[in-house]
């Protein structure tokens, strides 16, 4: 059984470079994983320029303040006052 499990891997290894390596075929298993890796590049590519798009002339988002800004404190609802005041 060993020598046909050898058999069946060497022969799915020239299906698959043996055509492109004698120049019959024109992919091979490393042109298909360099299309693969390209194919995913560019997609990648593509998805890093829409978001950097969106940001081009949008000035960023001011969050909003969690203090308050300049007021005026009533002293008497704060019973801080002199009654004489």
């Amino acid at each position: 059984m060993n020598g046909g499990k050898f058999w069946v891997i060497a022969f799915l290894a020239f299906i698959t470079n043996g055509f492109s390596l004698l120049g019959i075929g024109q992919a091979s298993a490393g042109a298909l994983a360099r299309n693969i890796e390209c194919t995913h590049n560019i997609a990648h590519n593509i998805l890093t320029a829409k978001m950097l798009g969106m940001l081009v002339g949008n000035p960023p988002v001011k969050p909003k303040a969690a203090a308050f800004g300049r007021f005026r404190v009533d002293c008497t609802t704060v019973r801080m006052c002199n009654a004489a005041v």
